[in-house]
């Protein structure tokens, strides 16, 4: 009987799952599922590495129920501040401490046979180790859209990006993998590999009309019927323009009462959509707020919708539209960046600065039942070519397939 090949050992950056305990956007998510994916794997053995004292990997593994990770946790302190280069101090610093880190973790790198950062930047005394190395890039806003992001942010995240040396970079779309080899001309195109996320199984279709009433009065939304938008309440999330387009569809509509349901957090600092909204003096009790909604209640929230409205500028992929789009939504989004890709045919495409589009397309959804029941079938049919499973299959294969 041959011998049983032994499991490719692989150090998981944890940080973001750290931070987050686990919720947060969709980065958050991509790093949970495959967490989730290589602790059941049968080829790959996983283990947690924490390079800063951010977060708490231990809490993320017990909310998790992965606690049997807990004692595989590896600890690498300084190694995540060898990636600071964003002024010349701290690039002083980082190249004193990668000399350091290189003595006292290089011997224990060649332990392991792979490394995978959904996020953070790797440091160079990783890339410098025998390790095959695989990294994330999931969206290019920062140097597309730095206005989008703080300053700070923007500069570091555009020199992680230049340092950018992994074997493999994973990408959530063609959208940004277009973008990044824009940005990096001198990567091979074939070591970008293009990964499409999926939603999680419990985001499904609810017909319960008890359960979707309970939803409506638990987050304030006191008409039946409802458009949602799903997102952080932010600037590049667009939301101002979906106002005037509510707006602009309500006053065709003046004995219809449907509601706008504007569901995530609002980014701090940011006031133009509560702005917004007190200039819209007649629709003051239509338009809802509700803040953070539980995971369990989204299905439902989706489910119950007239249409789902996803007015973005820029998206790395678009998690928001698949999850509708599994719980068989009537799905408008913008035509730009990933979201053609998520949305295929399914979905009905706007261009996010032209009010009166958005205004007259959620008027055909509304007043059309019979449009609103042709989407919502696409759509399941759409969100049925996405799935964790695959995403978590295709980068299994990949890493296997460049192990050292």
């Amino acid at each position: 009987m041959p011998l049983r090949q032994r499991k490719l050992k692989l150090l998981f950056d944890m940080e973001q799952l750290a931070v987050s305990c686990g919720r947060g956007t969709g980065i958050v998510r991509v790093a949970d599922e495959l967490l989730r994916g290589f602790a059941s794997s049968h080829d790959i053995d996983v283990y947690p590495l924490a390079t800063s004292n951010r977060g708490n990997v231990q809490r993320y593994l017990e909310n998790a129920g992965m606690t049997g990770l807990e004692k595989k946790l590896i600890f690498m302190p300084y190694l995540r501040k060898t990636c600071k280069w964003d002024n010349p101090y701290k690039a002083l610093v980082a190249k004193i401490l990668s000399g350091y880190c290189r003595f006292k973790y290089g011997h224990h790198l060649k332990n392991y046979d792979a490394y995978l950062s959904v996020f953070s930047p790797i440091s160079p005394v990783v890339y410098q180790s025998p390790l095959k190395t695989f990294a994330f890039v999931h969206d290019l806003i920062p140097v597309k859209f730095p206005q989008f992001c703080e300053a700070k942010f923007a500069r570091k995240y555009r020199q992680w990006l230049e340092h950018l040396a992994a074997d493999t970079v994973f990408v959530i779309s063609e959208s940004t993998k277009a973008d990044l080899l824009s940005f990096r001309p001198d990567i091979e195109a074939d070591k970008v590999k293009v990964v499409y996320p999926g939603a999680d199984k419990k985001f499904a279709p609810v017909e319960d009309a008890a359960r979707l009433a309970k939803v409506r009065e638990k987050y304030g939304i006191r008409t039946e019927k409802y458009i949602l938008a799903v997102s952080e309440i932010s600037p590049r999330k667009n939301f101002e323009h979906l106002l005037e387009a509510y707006a602009a569809f309500a006053d065709k509509l003046p004995d219809e009462k449907i509601s706008l349901v504007l569901s995530g957090p609002v980014r701090k600092g940011f006031s133009a959509v509560a702005d917004k909204i007190g200039c819209l003096e007649k629709y003051q009790d239509r338009i809802v707020q509700t803040g953070f909604v539980d995971d369990t209640d989204m299905s439902a929230l989706y489910s119950g919708a007239e249409a789902f409205v996803y007015p973005s500028l820029y998206e790395g992929f678009g998690l928001p539209v698949l999850e509708a789009m599994q719980c068989g939504a009537a799905v408008v989004c913008t035509d730009n960046s990933s979201l053609p890709e998520v949305g295929g045919d399914a979905v009905c495409y706007i261009n996010g600065r032209d009010v009166g589009q958005t205004a007259d397309i959620l008027y055909e959804i509304c007043l059309n039942d019979a449009f609103r029941a042709e989407l919502k079938q696409k759509s399941i049919r759409q969100a049925g070519r996405f799935s964790w499973q695959k995403f978590n299959e295709m980068i299994t294969k990949t890493i296997l397939e460049n192990k050292k």
